[in-house]
């Protein structure tokens, strides 16, 4: 019996225990209505779902629980994408074609452009980086720009007796040079390549690519395939001032193993033909730059 009443005790000390800390929780953890979260009961708090927030998860931001998506640059204030000038739609998705060389001067790519669905004819032409944009790779969203004017209406392309070093011979090959040196991204080196030997003209003035370099250090003589896109880009579609005639390239020509120090040249008279002449030819000079 002794042990029988010694039982009861114990269970009613447990019992009084469970009863006293769930007043206690009741006491430190009052009902709380979380609305769509969750009542964390170890903290007494809301523990809220992505997009909600506040002491009751009583504040909705629009912009996550209705997965709102502004593309080109646009930013989401209460759930209504609030659009950068030139681009419109609910998602900023839809651009204004008669903004494209504001945008291009706010500092826009033509890149990014380009992925909001303005085409590469709409693009050249443009104003950029200080020139004429007439080549993007849509890869990468690297590019070309074409200094605004001619650097020279009558230069020669200098080095006329020099095998320049280290400056690729690009031979003839049906009217279409190819190879090392022709290359679109070829120009700048070309250019340091010529400037290293430190050439004048037949007379002792600038050559073409001392030209070009003189407006600026990121400025060079094109190579024949990077003046054969000025030609198709720019100048066919009436855009540059450039005049039809031949344009220096920085692509070297040694005819042949008895000196014929020649260069090739991009006939703007004739839908970029390229041809080779002689390097004390006077042709006109347009620099390019690269972005």
């Amino acid at each position: 019996m002794k042990r029988f009443n010694i039982l009861i005790l114990l269970l009613s000390i447990s019992l009084l225990t469970i009863l006293t800390e769930s007043c206690k929780k009741d006491e430190s953890c009052p009902t709380i209505n979380c609305n769509t979260g969750e009542v964390n009961e170890e903290t007494c708090s809301c523990d809220c779902p992505d997009g909600f927030s506040g002491l009751n998860c009583e504040t909705e931001d629009l912009c996550i629980t209705q997965n709102i998506n502004c593309q080109n640059g646009g930013l989401c204030i209460d759930g209504t994408c609030n659009c950068l000038p030139g681009f419109f739609g609910v998602n900023c998705e839809q651009l204004d074609m008669s903004q494209i060389q504001a945008l291009l001067d706010g500092g826009i790519t033509p890149k990014t452009l380009y992925d909001a669905g303005v085409n590469l004819e709409q693009l050249y032409g443009k104003m950029y980086k200080d020139g004429i944009l007439f080549y993007l790779n849509t890869d990468d969203g690297t590019g070309m720009v074409a200094a605004p004017e001619d650097q020279s209406t009558g230069a020669e392309w200098g080095c006329y007796e020099i095998n320049v070093p280290f400056l690729n011979n690009v031979p003839w090959n049906e009217g279409t040079p190819n190879g090392e040196g022709a290359e679109i991204g070829d120009g700048a080196i070309n250019t340091d390549r010529i400037l290293m030997e430190n050439c004048m003209s037949s007379n002792g003035t600038d050559i073409a690519a001392k030209l070009c370099r003189d407006i600026g250090e990121e400025w060079f003589l094109p190579s024949i395939k990077e003046l054969v896109l000025m030609n198709t880009n720019l100048y066919e579609n009436g855009h540059g001032g450039f005049s039809a005639v031949f344009y220096w390239s920085s692509t070297e020509l040694v005819y042949n193993d008895a000196g014929k120090f020649k260069a090739w040249v991009s006939d703007f008279n004739e839908e970029g033909f390229q041809h080779m002449i002689g390097r004390k030819i006077n042709a006109h000079v347009r620099a390019a730059r690269a972005f």
